[in-house]
């Protein structure tokens, strides 16, 4: 693991600590609040730039034993729901 993913890692945990499970949880629906005002429609590009945020707050929910398990729960249902995805043919933007 390089120096800068180590780093990132430590400090997200600190977050994750001071955010709390409730202020974590807060985040992820803000997040996708803010996406669902603006892209009602979705956004294929903004879409995996969510995705990118919201793993950023499940490395922050790693300081948080119930909370990382939650996280590692659902990301484990994802492996297998997402064989079972049939993405529809996007238009060019």
């Amino acid at each position: 693991m390089a120096i800068q993913s180590i780093e990132d890692s430590k400090r997200l945990r600190e977050e994750g600590r001071r955010l709390g499970r409730a202020g974590m949880s807060q985040r992820v629906h803000v997040l996708i609040a803010e996406y669902m005002a603006k892209y009602p429609d979705g956004h294929y590009i903004e879409a995996i730039t969510l995705a990118g945020r919201l793993h950023a707050i499940s490395l922050a929910s790693r300081c948080d034993g119930y909370w990382h398990e939650k996280s590692s729960i659902g990301f484990c249902n994802e492996i297998w729901d997402i064989r079972k995805f049939e993405p529809e043919p996007v238009e060019a933007e």
